[in-house]
């Protein structure tokens, strides 16, 4: 063979492969357009049903999807963009239409699944309704060896939304089921509140000062009390979170324990409490706030400062002040924030 001949054979084969491979790119995308088309017309299909608070419907086309799991992840996105059109009552009938059809004791089953995607998808979709009866369902997920099906069960729970649930998801975080943020932030809702502040008040255990954070994120002023009360606990990690979260939700007769917490010995507990001082637009802890410019932490001098600004012209008036003080950090912390203010007055004006 002449070497003309082999590299004509060698392109020639190379031109071959390359057609294989875009043929089987092109049979490949063909494929998942086709799905994604049926995909679309059953979500289309599925909305229609759903708003129309048919339980028989509704259930009818749950059993539809019995044997399909793409249409029952359908189903879950389906009910998931509801949230913007659809009514209470509309996902009320969601959930009777669940109950009554055959698929739900099929994913029931599913749930024990030996597969992962199985279990996972089960819940998901499970718990879409936000029906209280999906909570004792998928509670046994959230200690489940996977930790994508333990994820999946901590999102269901707190789409129930009821205080089972938030018993359940404070077990998960006591237990350390999943990183503590991803409960916390469900925890982090009003409905969850009375439940969290009666796990506090049964007695210090190693997550209170996350169930501390999840009150702050829930913003609900029922927890303004309890929060300023732990501002005296024995714990290091709770009057710091106590401290962060009275920002959130905060009120006047909550600025004298933050007060008395920028006297702590604990320098993030002053910082947190000097900054949310500021957030509580506390007037009467001008003083006090002046004096934490000369902190000897950085956090709680820079803190005083920012909060002093947002006190508006007596805390600004403090600031202009400081910038002669004998410490020269205080000056420099005043001269920052009365420079910050001058920013946001000149862009506020434009």
């Amino acid at each position: 063979m002449s070497v003309l001949s082999g590299l004509l054979l060698l392109v020639g084969s190379s031109l071959l492969l390359w057609l294989a491979m875009l043929g089987l790119a092109l049979a490949r995308k063909l494929r998942r357009d086709r799905r994604e088309l049926r995909s679309a017309d059953r979500r289309a299909r599925y909305a229609e049903v759903f708003g129309t608070a048919d339980v028989a419907a509704i259930a009818a086309t749950f059993t539809g999807a019995e044997d399909d799991e793409e249409a029952q992840i359908d189903l879950a996105i389906s009910i998931d963009a509801g949230h913007e059109t659809l009514k209470p009552a509309d996902f009320e009938a969601i959930g009777r239409g669940m109950e009554a059809s055959s698929l739900r004791s099929r994913l029931i089953a599913d749930l024990g699944s030996g597969r992962a995607l199985t279990r996972a998808r089960a819940a998901f979709l499970l718990s879409r309704p936000g029906t209280s009866a999906a909570v004792e369902q998928i509670a046994p997920l959230l200690g489940d060896p996977d930790p994508d099906v333990r994820l999946v069960a901590c999102s269901g729970l707190a789409r129930a939304a009821t205080p089972r649930a938030a018993e359940v998801l404070i077990a998960g975080l006591a237990a350390e089921v999943l990183p503590p943020e991803r409960i916390i932030e469900r925890l982090g809702a009003p409905w969850a509140v009375e439940t969290i502040l009666a796990a506090l008040e049964s007695g210090p255990t190693a997550s209170d000062a996350s169930l501390v954070r999840a009150l702050g994120l829930a913003a609900d002023p029922r927890a303004a009390g309890p929060l300023a009360e732990l501002l005296r606990s024995d714990s290091v990690e709770v009057r710091i979170s106590a401290a962060r979260s009275l920002g959130r939700v905060g009120a006047p007769a909550c600025v004298p324990a933050l007060v008395t917490a920028l006297s702590s010995e604990v320098w993030a507990v002053r910082a947190q409490a000097a900054k949310s001082l500021g957030t509580l637009g506390a007037a009467e802890a001008l003083q006090p706030l002046e004096r934490c410019l000369s902190d000897r932490a950085w956090w709680v001098r820079a803190n005083a400062a920012r909060a002093l600004r947002e006190l508006g012209d007596p805390g600004l008036e403090v600031l202009r002040e400081a910038v002669e003080h004998e410490d020269r950090y205080a000056a420099d912390r005043a001269r920052e924030q009365l420079a910050l203010h001058a920013v946001l007055v000149e862009q506020a004006a434009a």
